[in-house]
């Protein structure tokens, strides 16, 4: 898991996005290897979608993160354990941080010095969490 976090810090410290850079973070702690078009899948949630301040990009990737892990290819195969897990991450979250919401969480401020070192803090926890959720099953 420390891996995974680590590796979240550093795309984050590269200039990933928070939902780029927990999906990649996850996908490492799992041992999954993603192309290039994979790794495109989690660049509109930043910022909590397209930076609409939604709901927290960080959240969103970790989920991304457990359907690369969990999810299925098939509509015959198990969804529920997916599902189990995104829902342990989402709860994990909103009880740690008190809100899912990019906009509470980050203050509405994508321009300030602060902001870089807040959502990095989201980034390295929403890996944790997501990694912990994955293996919680």
């Amino acid at each position: 898991m420390d891996e995974g976090v680590e590796h979240a810090i550093k795309c984050w410290e590269e200039r990933h996005n928070c939902a780029e850079s927990v999906f990649r973070g996850v996908c490492h702690a799992q041992g999954i290897d993603l192309c290039d078009q994979a790794k495109r899948l989690a660049t509109p949630l930043g910022g909590g979608i397209g930076r609409s301040q939604d709901v927290c990009g960080a959240l969103t990737g970790g989920v991304l993160g457990i359907g690369a892990a969990l999810g299925r290819s098939e509509a015959s195969d198990d969804k529920m354990r997916s599902y189990d897990a995104a829902g342990r991450l989402y709860k994990a979250f909103l009880e740690r941080f008190g809100s899912v919401g990019c906009s509470a969480l980050n203050r509405g401020d994508f321009t300030s010095p602060e902001h870089r070192p807040r959502c990095g803090g989201f980034v390295a926890e929403a890996t944790r969490l997501a990694v912990e959720a994955i293996r919680a099953r």
